[in-house]
């Protein structure tokens, strides 16, 4: 039943009521415009069946879907977004693409589950413009 309410939410934006973990520090991943950027969640002890995001945060508790295993009917799917799940080794590792300074921001990932999310990692992505050598003339 919980499955069949999740598609009724719009995702454009959900509230996620995230447990004390949203608290913490992220860590910082500097990028280059043009760079991949691959982050690994341990899920060990807490997955189960419930569904892997990535999300990008726009306030404290509100964050936008990227990309989820199994991925939602009514997601987007951004080919540059996707999440590789590793049940055996107990973590999924997620994947963006050809990144731009507008993918500068703060993600995290988690295991949702209506209504919340525990967030298993928080990451703090600064994309900067690629260096262009100086041609020679």
């Amino acid at each position: 039943m919980a499955w069949e309410a999740l598609h009724l939410l719009p995702l454009v934006l959900l509230v996620f009521l995230a447990s004390g973990s949203w608290e913490q520090q992220p860590e910082v991943l500097r990028k280059l415009e043009g760079e991949d950027v691959s982050v690994s969640c341990d899920c060990r002890v807490q997955s189960g069946l419930r569904t892997k995001t990535r999300c990008r945060v726009t306030s404290a508790q509100t964050c936008t879907p990227l990309v989820t295993h199994p991925r939602l009917d009514q997601e987007p799917g951004d080919p540059r977004f996707v999440i590789r799940d590793d049940p055996g080794q107990g973590y999924f590792t997620v994947t963006m693409t050809a990144l731009a300074e507008k993918d500068s921001g703060l993600y995290w990932c988690g295991l949702y589950e209506y209504p919340q999310i525990d967030i298993l990692r928080a990451i703090r992505l600064p994309v900067s413009p690629a260096q262009v050598p100086p041609t020679i003339h």
